[in-house]
């Protein structure tokens, strides 16, 4: 099963995929970062952006180079589940970038002169 660690405070998601069954050929082991750093999250482009570029990551990663039914059955499997763990991690990276916009906002607001 594909298990993910989160970095909440960090620049960039963690992708740490661990294989779907015991180990074989057809197995897929990988550890990615994936940079957000240069990403507005509090625009849909920037999520779009940043959803591509772990789908990237995810696809390169698992892949396997098979072509049997079971090497493309462990592939698809394994893509699926990182995408899964990894909607947390996003999940968070946006949420955290929101906030961060708010207290921008809240910290750059002008104090209204005393009457």
């Amino acid at each position: 099963m594909a298990k993910l660690t989160a970095l909440f405070a960090a620049p960039a998601l963690v992708l740490i995929a661990a294989p779907a069954v015991a180990a074989g050929p057809n197995t897929t082991d990988f550890d990615a970062s994936v940079a957000h750093d240069d990403l507005d999250l509090t625009t849909e482009n920037g999520v779009a952006v940043l959803d591509q570029r772990v789908k990237t990551i995810i696809r390169r990663n698992c892949a396997n180079g098979g072509r049997d039914s079971v090497s493309l059955r462990l592939e698809r499997q394994c893509r699926a589940t990182a995408f899964a763990r990894a909607e947390t991690q996003i999940r968070v990276a946006i949420a955290n970038a929101n906030l961060n916009r708010v207290r921008l906002a809240s910290t750059n607001t002008p104090v209204a002169p005393e009457a």
